[in-house]
């Protein structure tokens, strides 16, 4: 399932989305979750920034730091996104 946040405009550096998304998982074992971060672009296009991918089981609950990758998977310290994990088994 995929979810996208509204766009956040005049405010590159430090956007905030305060967002909340919901998925039903009937296995959480298989199921992974993946980040990405795109700058919109009116001629272009989305431009990919960053992104990071793990499996569900392995986040945590509670305020979380996920750092951005590359394409590539090269680390683009220091960006990072800041998001609230919470979830019922």
């Amino acid at each position: 399932m995929k979810q996208q946040t509204r766009v956040i405009k005049k405010n590159a550096f430090s956007p905030r989305w305060n967002e909340t998304f919901t998925f039903i998982i009937h296995v959480p074992e298989l199921a992974l979750i993946r980040f990405v971060v795109e700058s919109q672009g009116l001629i272009a296009g989305n431009e990919f920034l960053g992104q990071y991918t793990l499996p569900l089981l392995c986040m945590n609950k509670g305020y979380r730091r996920v750092p951005l990758f590359s394409r590539m998977g090269e680390s683009l310290e220091p960006a990072s996104l800041f998001v609230y994990v919470w979830y019922v088994r």
